[in-house]
């Protein structure tokens, strides 16, 4: 019979095994200004990413973003809308039913950065994205910094997670971190409370 420390240490695996992840568009370089970003980039195993511009209703206006080299604060690169006045959208969907992405952080920073000249997104929040509607953090208005890039720590976690930046796309963003992590089955959990309870009772009858 397995003992009582192997099932634990499977609710402990199947609850915090979060495979980490950085997106980070400084290695798609060398590359022109305006550039888009390849379709899918920074995809892994576990989660499928993609990049359009929405328009304010949140319909896709372009099924991309765009790449400038340095400018942005101080950033190396920066993604951002295709034409002012739209969203730049980034989506990251767990591949799998049973999994879910905790978006960690990422940094913003706006053009040009001299001083301590700022931008206004406008728009700046991490939604559903399976709901669009469904905002699960929402940071706007946001004076963005042209000195240096401002860093945000969401931890939000759901299926899919859709980070929205507009509608200046003198705004742009970089250093996507994001981890998935397996979401314990219901039946799973039952499974394994039932084996510890198991467990418990032929402890104490052999007592």
């Amino acid at each position: 019979m397995l003992s009582k420390k192997f099932y634990l240490a499977l609710l402990a695996v199947a609850a915090f095994d979060a495979q980490a992840a950085l997106i980070n568009f400084d290695s798609l370089q060398p590359f022109g200004n305006y550039a888009p970003v390849p379709a899918g980039y920074g995809s892994t195993a576990d989660v499928t990413v993609s990049y359009s511009s929405l328009n304010a209703d949140g319909s896709v206006a372009y099924s991309d973003v765009l790449l400038w080299n340095a400018g942005y604060a101080n950033l190396t690169t920066a993604a951002f809308a295709h034409s002012n006045g739209l969203l730049l959208s980034i989506t990251l969907t767990a591949v799998n039913p049973n999994q879910a992405v905790t978006l960690e952080s990422f940094d913003v920073g706006a053009y040009p950065g001299p001083g301590n000249f700022t931008r206004l997104a406008s728009d700046l929040r991490v939604v559903d994205g399976n709901n669009f509607s469904n905002v699960l953090v929402d940071y706007a208005p946001f004076n963005v910094p042209g000195n240096s890039p401002y860093t945000f720590n969401p931890n939000v976690t759901a299926r899919s997670l859709n980070i929205i930046l507009g509608t200046d796309w003198d705004n742009g963003i970089n250093n996507i971190s994001f981890s998935v992590a397996a979401v314990p089955v219901p039946g799973a959990i039952w499974l394994f409370g039932t084996a510890l309870a198991g467990f418990g009772l032929t402890r104490k009858r052999a007592k």
